[in-house]
């Protein structure tokens, strides 16, 4: 019973600080997406995807409802299906919007809620792992990724698992070591991002504390433990990731990202991103400069932070891992060539190994999000370096208040304890601030919903191909010919390129010429079945409407539909 007080205090505690740092989402929660008009839509689909797929008992991994009529593998996919499992039940009573909106803000307030019990563990100390929870859950690297990458944005179940590792190496008990696997298979449904990272996680603490320990980690049993660890993610991961490492093998792939261009530059742990509100105002003359977007350029460390860090590196030993880890993290998120205010410079490092010789590192290519694992390690510091500063505050008033009343100088500690703790907090996050959050409001044309009425099953070909057309997609429900996919194979492409017409509309590839055009499309359509073509931007309008002569049934609402059959 205590135990669940205390976690309804802390979900209740990160919830109110997550409806402030998220201001105006509270007043737009109905009506907009927590996210910009990109990725957050594929996201959106995905949840959508989740559910159709299970109601109807079909593998969410496959679906033909994208780059129909062959359709397609969603191994690569950034499909989170924990995020999709969850909001399946809010789908049945909530529009998508407040269905997205509630996945979002649960993520931030759990990631809140699992970095308290990661440095409560640690340290013993409510205060500290309070504000370590709003380090970490109210990071630059957070609200950048919020603005549409859900899978990334979902980041609640690292700090657990990095708890559970800690607990399997400490304590001898098996439930340690079966959670820990829990976490990680977790964090895999979330993010192969994540996945990846605890990994790289285990194996800088393992070789850490061979190193300092010796054959005592041998000795206390925690390789045995950590195997243990290991085989049952093995096991619970192996139905997804085996289909993944055999498809990988068979298929080409298109999709992943030049690491040279999604590196963190050296600048932006040190200057407030496009996402800070601070940074908008006076630093986009910097910001501007550097490669990648704002949701992979945030990585803003705060100097508040950075200086509680340092002071807990220099003050406590107990720091030294940490360091250590969080040193190694922030090489590996500079990529393969330091980036310094937009120029690179030819200077290999560490991270050019792992692009070049392990598979999985090269087929994500973003290195700047190593930048998580960063702030993880910093929030931890953070958290011992305000309990060496709460020390001092005690022993301070200790010699001050030697005359007075016990009881009345533990009130007296305790209120400045929670004084100098919450300034810290406030100060925190002021510096982390990101408000107005950014949010999309959109408006379905009414086409879409005639669609869905219709209970015939056929494609459409809806361009320009964009995140929008999928969130489009779970209001017709129909089949897209093409559709916007993380990782697309070669042979789903394929589709789109060889096949006339077709790859003309989705491609841009050159027209036949126009005494076939109309009898190409004539067949094509009727072929695939496909029903509609419908454009946002008048593309292809001349070869739409006076060479394939197809008759336009609705132009309203920004869109113009074709009738193909």
């Amino acid at each position: 019973m205590k135990k669940l007080k205390l976690f309804l205090i802390l979900f209740f505690g990160y919830a109110i600080l997550t409806i402030i740092m998220t201001y105006p989402v509270v007043f737009r929660f109905s009506s907009h997406f927590m996210c910009d008009g990109g990725d957050g839509f594929q996201n959106v689909w995905n949840m959508w995807w989740m559910k159709k797929s299970l109601m109807a008992g079909t593998h969410p991994y496959y679906t033909n409802l994208l780059h129909y009529p062959a359709g397609i593998t969603l191994l690569f996919q950034t499909l989170n299906p924990f995020n999709g499992l969850i909001s399946i039940p809010f789908q049945f009573f909530f529009k998508m919007e407040e269905v997205y909106n509630l996945v979002v803000l649960f993520s931030f307030v759990m990631s809140g809620v699992s970095m308290y019990y990661l440095v409560d563990y640690l340290l013993d100390r409510k205060l500290p792992a309070f504000v370590a929870g709003i380090v970490f859950t109210f990071c630059p690297f957070h609200f950048a990724h919020g603005l549409g990458h859900l899978q990334l944005i979902a980041m609640e179940w690292i700090p657990l698992y990095v708890l559970y590792l800690l607990k399997t190496y400490q304590e001898d008990r098996k439930i340690n070591a079966i959670l820990t696997a829990l976490f990680w298979v977790l964090n895999s449904l979330c993010s192969w991002y994540y996945m990846i990272y605890c990994f790289v996680f285990t194996v800088i603490f393992v070789i850490f504390y061979m190193i300092k320990c010796g054959r005592k980690i041998i000795d206390n049993g925690f390789l045995k433990r950590l195997g243990m660890a290991i085989l049952i993610f093995s096991v619970v991961m192996s139905p997804i990731l085996m289909p993944m490492l055999y498809v990988k093998m068979t298929q080409n792939f298109t999709g992943e990202h030049n690491p040279e261009i999604w590196s963190a530059d050296l600048e932006s742990f040190f200057v407030p991103s496009g996402i800070s509100t601070w940074g908008r105002r006076w630093f986009s003359g910097i910001w501007k400069d550097w490669t990648g977007n704002t949701a992979e350029n945030s990585n803003y460390l705060g100097y508040i932070v950075l200086i509680l860090s340092i002071y807990a590196v220099v003050k406590d030993r107990r720091c030294r891992f940490w360091t250590v880890a969080g040193l190694i993290f922030f090489v590996m998120a500079l990529g393969p060539y330091p980036h310094i205010g937009g120029k690179q410079f030819s200077i290999p490092l560490p991270y050019l190994l792992f692009h070049r010789y392990i598979p999985f590192i090269s087929f994500t290519g973003v290195p700047e999000r190593f930048d998580i694992m960063l702030k993880l390690c910093m929030s931890v510091l953070v958290g011992y370096g305000i309990t060496n500063l709460n020390e001092i505050i005690l022993s301070i008033f200790k010699n001050k208040m030697r005359s007075r009343s016990i009881t009345a100088m533990r009130w007296r500690i305790a209120t400045v304890k929670i004084v100098f703790n919450g300034i810290l907090a406030v100060l925190i996050g002021l510096e982390y601030l990101a408000i107005p959050y950014v949010t999309t409001k959109i408006e379905v044309p009414s086409f879409y919903r005639q669609m869905a009425k219709d209970i015939e099953h056929y494609g459409v070909i809806d361009i320009p191909s964009r995140p929008v057309t999928l969130y489009m997609a779970t209001i017709h429900q129909k089949s897209l010919v093409g559709g916007y996919v993380s990782r697309p194979s070669l042979k789903a492409l394929s589709f789109l390129d060889q096949t006339p017409i077709i790859s003309t509309l989705m491609r841009g590839k050159p027209a036949p010429p126009s005494k076939l055009s109309q009898t190409l499309a004539t067949s094509v359509f009727a072929d695939f079945n496909i029903r509609y073509i419908i454009t946002h931007n008048d593309q292809h309008l001349q070869f739409l409407e006076d060479i394939l002569q197809l008759p336009v049934v609705h132009r309203a609402d920004g869109i113009t539909v074709y009738d193909c059959h």
